[in-house]
């Protein structure tokens, strides 16, 4: 059962065995305990790729993402063991492998046959719904170089705090994006309001303003107070209106994206850099950030401007972002 759902959702593969592509090398490969299967990671300077299989036979699922994004975690530097891991995703699935090796603290430990490890895990919607243990002796896995100097190379940077890798081309803002105001002697984090738009459309856009865009069209949803709601939908994008107003901007794709270049596909470290720290009140491994418009006017104690728009930043099961919001607090 369980070594069925490790090739649930997949890609199958076209009958070439499982083990690593012409030209990549092993990042880590075991054979499964109480399966007559095993598992290969592998990778160039390009691409990462997952292939799981009876032993010997041809692959029954392969998977493969490229260098930037695949969601490779290095080693802590914590522990008595030392040991990394490689995720794939495939629509609501996850397939974790890791690999791994106890650390000698001794020369009589240097002495003794390693102790290796390694497991795959498999997970939907975030939910492990798999994991399986390798059989010690089968087990490769070499630190040191090889998947994180990939990675490096492709220009990018692990961050141990929200657990991903940043981009160098994502630069940090030369002031932090994020504003703290007081509102009755209460200190809150903002965006400014010229944060509000997708590709250059701002949340104060009338109707007939985007009338180049297309017609909504109604649906069967309503505002928070019970509106009916007309939607643009528009390719990674919508955009909607409740009697004429604009109270909703959705985007999919990193097509579109606010001012600042936040935008869908991004890791949680690239966001927290963008907005110059993590928003008050979350976490850098938070699922979502919500995030109100500054005041307009300079008044502390002046409520003009706070909260009329609110930022929603979703991430996804792969710490990237999977939707943005633009949303008006007037439905």
């Amino acid at each position: 059962m369980k070594g069925s759902v490790l090739c649930m959702m997949g890609i199958l593969a076209t009958g070439a065995e499982a083990g690593c592509p012409q030209g990549q090398e092993t990042f880590t490969s075991c054979q499964i305990a109480g399966h007559d299967t095993e598992v290969f990671v592998c990778f160039d300077n390009q691409t990462v790729t997952y292939s799981y299989g009876p032993i010997g036979g041809p692959a029954d699922l392969t998977l493969s993402e490229p260098i930037e994004r695949v969601n490779f975690e290095p080693w802590s530097g914590l522990g008595t063991a030392i040991s990394e891991s490689v995720t794939f995703f495939n629509q609501d699935y996850g397939y974790s492998v890791g690999g791994g090796f106890e650390r000698p603290f001794s020369e009589e430990e240097m002495q003794r046959t390693q102790t290796r490890f390694g497991w795959v895990e498999v997970t939907e919607n975030g939910e492990r719904v798999a994991s399986l243990e390798c059989i010690p002796e089968t087990v490769t896995y070499g630190f040191g170089g090889g998947l994180h100097d990939a990675k490096l190379a492709a220009g990018q940077t692990w961050d141990w705090v929200s657990k991903t890798w940043i981009s160098d081309a994502v630069s940090s803002a030369s002031m932090p994006i994020l504003v703290t105001t007081r509102q009755y002697g209460v200190e809150f984090d903002c965006l400014p309001t010229s944060e509000f738009s997708l590709n250059g459309i701002r949340m104060s856009a009338s109707l007939d303003a985007l009338s180049t865009l297309g017609t909504p069209m109604a649906t069967d949803e309503t505002s928070f107070s019970d509106e009916p709601i007309d939607r643009l939908a528009l390719t990674g994008a919508s955009i909607d209106f409740s009697r004429g107003d604009l109270i909703t901007m959705s985007a999919t794709s990193p097509t579109w994206q606010m001012p600042s270049g936040l935008r869908v596909g991004l890791t949680r470290g690239e966001v927290v850099r963008i907005l110059g720290r993590v928003p008050a009140g979350y976490t850098a491994i938070s699922q979502d950030f919500t995030i109100p418009s500054c005041p307009e006017m300079p008044d502390a104690n002046s409520a003009d401007g706070y909260g009329k728009w609110f930022a929603l930043i979703e991430f996804g099961q792969d710490k990237r972002v999977s939707k943005i919001a633009l949303v008006t607090s007037a439905q």
